[in-house]
């Protein structure tokens, strides 16, 4: 299975050059390292998991495989903290 997901409502992610990356969540701010920032700005593209981890592939130096894992794990952890759905 391939899902999709995209940002819960009432949440969005902000990504202003020379600032941490950000998502604002209605209880407040969550600072994101740059992989979870990667993941949710790809995402918000509208692609699938597969074509985010595609995509992460072609812009950081680490196998499809590892980031497979790493994008299906984060993805999981907001979905759980309402951050996404899909």
């Amino acid at each position: 299975m391939n899902p999709r997901y995209r940002l819960a409502r009432g949440i969005r992610l902000r990504c202003e050059a020379g600032a941490e990356p950000l998502l604002l969540v209605p209880e407040g701010i969550v600072t994101l390292n740059v992989s979870a920032a990667a993941i949710l700005e790809t995402l918000g593209e509208g692609k699938s998991v597969d074509e985010v981890v595609a995509a992460l592939h072609e812009r950081f130096d680490d196998s499809e495989a590892s980031l497979a894992g790493d994008v299906r794990e984060t993805l999981e952890d907001f979905a759980a903290a309402g951050f996404v759905e899909r």
